[in-house]
């Protein structure tokens, strides 16, 4: 099973490039639940699964293209089969919001990119043509001279913003504050959290753990996610649950106590709330994710 506590990934910028281009096949080093403070256009290849994202859980399939805001935890899960690699899954372009601002205030027309940034602070995926436009210019990228790489970039850019098809993808943000001693605060709660998600997970100790009152801890952990701690608690417990049954053949009972809930009823209560479906109908829907056919150029469900 993939880690569920959300690491910080740190990305190397020494070549002096506005930007980050990568292939990357799976499994590899990122996956794993994790976030970073770079902006992430994620492009899927090959193989379909599930996209565990900020509270959200999504299906991911061929030619699936997501745009994951900075400091949002995120991981992507195949549903290859046991052992299985898959070369080249994902085509990844990860960029700083710091040199977009910069670039924008230099040059005004880039200003009118902007709403598709702001947008994808919780999170946007695209469909429609979009996917096969932005795949014919992300796949090429890393073969061209740095002018041409940046107009590329550019062009992508104006792809998203000028799609009719897409869904922002949650309504509630992690990290809203990014100062370090928040960030430290905030991830000591949330390994916290995973820690113990078998067991009573109370807000007096997580509170406790970052030295501050039960009142004003309850007031901060609202700031940072949009959410009670008490309803944090149970999205996890849901997020992790929803891992298990796609991943695993475990039975609904198992993984209901696996994840700290204490019956059945109102683990299938609680999870038909947050997911909009019962843990039944949700592994249903993911085994028959694996059946659909993928026919945009250049994708295979490997």
């Amino acid at each position: 099973m993939p880690e569920m506590k959300p690491s910080l990934e740190v990305n190397d910028n020494s070549l002096g490039n506005s930007f980050r281009f990568q292939r990357c096949g799976w499994p590899g080093d990122s996956d794993k639940w994790h976030f970073h403070p770079e902006y992430e256009l994620h492009q899927i290849v090959r193989t379909s699964g599930k996209l565990f994202i900020g509270d959200n859980v999504l299906t991911f399939r061929p030619g699936s293209l997501f745009l994951i805001g900075p400091y949002t935890p995120h991981n992507f899960v195949s549903d290859a089969r046991s052992g299985a690699m898959v070369p080249e899954r994902d085509l990844i372009l990860q960029f700083r919001k710091e040199w977009i601002e910069a670039s924008a205030n230099v040059l005004t027309e880039l200003r009118q990119l902007r709403p598709a940034f702001d947008e994808a602070v919780f999170g946007v995926e695209y469909g429609g043509e979009t996917q096969q436009a932005v795949y014919g210019l992300m796949n090429g990228i890393d073969t061209q001279e740095p002018l041409e790489r940046l107009i590329s970039f550019m062009r992508i850019i104006d792809h998203l913003k000028q799609c009719r098809r897409k869904t922002v993808l949650g309504t509630s943000r992690y990290f809203i504050d990014m100062r370090t001693a928040s960030l430290r605060r905030f991830n000591k709660v949330v390994d916290y959290i995973h820690e113990h998600i078998e067991e009573d997970v109370a807000m007096e100790a997580a509170a406790n753990l970052v030295g501050m009152s039960y009142k004003m801890f309850s007031r901060w952990f609202m700031e940072c996610t949009g959410i009670g701690f008490r309803r944090y608690v149970i999205k996890t417990r849901i997020n992790k649950s929803c891992e298990y049954l796609f991943s695993t053949s475990r039975s609904i009972q198992e993984i209901c106590y696996l994840v700290g809930f204490n019956n059945v009823s109102n683990y299938n209560r609680l999870f038909r709330q947050v997911i909009g479906v019962t843990p039944s109908e949700f592994r249903r829907k993911s085994q028959e994710a694996q059946e659909y056919d993928f026919p945009l150029e250049g994708f295979a469900a490997a």
